[in-house]
């Protein structure tokens, strides 16, 4: 009994991460389409919260990072990683540039060339981090996931909704009401789950630190 409700615990926020994407898109459905497109719009509530819970995440991985807990390297590649991310959903170069930074419009368009100075060790520092924390984790993640660890399906989960929600923006270029609404559902959905696996990990890590008591028998 115990276990059945250890386990219905550590899946709870995820299911209610699904249920609440579920919710959004009904209730967004529902609304007039000019109130909708607000909220889902550039610096509309969904989009602040969606980077809202990407900064969380990256700050929880920062806190890891700072407090030298191992592996520090990894925790301090996921919280620049998740600060990159973030900026990426905000929309952030538009304060700067016109083309995103990762666009190969932006080096041959008419944007300044110290923005595309500044804008090269930025990429590459990212790809590279990107690169090293993946490669790196791959091995790991691939047997929590073959255990059904909690994070390992998250991570699954939030590669699913990400990039579904990539794919679908490219195959129907947002034209759909609907499809517009689940596409950047996905994605605050996604976010909050990026959101969770460090907490997730960071609640394993603290139990496995837990010294056990000395048994009386």
């Amino acid at each position: 009994m115990i276990e059945r409700e250890n386990r219905f615990s550590k899946w709870l926020p995820t299911a209610l991460v699904i249920v609440v994407l579920a919710i959004l898109v009904i209730v967004f459905n529902a609304m007039d389409q000019n109130v909708a497109d607000k909220l889902m719009g550039d610096s509309g509530l969904i989009q602040d919260l969606t980077a809202g819970f990407l900064l969380a995440g990256a700050m929880v991985c920062l806190q890891r990072a700072t407090r030298k807990i191992s592996p520090r390297l990894k925790w301090a590649e996921a919280s620049f990683i998740l600060v990159i991310y973030a900026l990426r959903e905000m929309d952030f170069h538009r304060r700067f540039t016109i083309e995103h930074i990762s666009n190969k419009k932006f080096y041959i368009g008419p944007d300044p060339m110290l923005a595309k100075v500044i804008a090269v060790p930025i990429v590459l520092l990212t790809v590279v981090a990107l690169l090293h924390f993946t490669l790196s984790n791959l091995p790991h993640f691939r047997e929590q996931l073959k255990r059904k660890k909690v994070w390992a399906i998250q991570m699954t989960i939030w590669a699913i909704l990400l990039f579904g929600s990539q794919i679908m923006d490219k195959a129907w270029g947002g034209d759909d009401f609907l499809e517009h609404i689940i596409e950047e559902n996905m994605e605050f959905a996604a976010a909050i789950i990026v959101f969770l696996i460090p907490l997730e990990i960071s609640h394993q890590h603290d139990i496995t630190e837990v010294p056990q008591l000395p048994s009386n028998d």
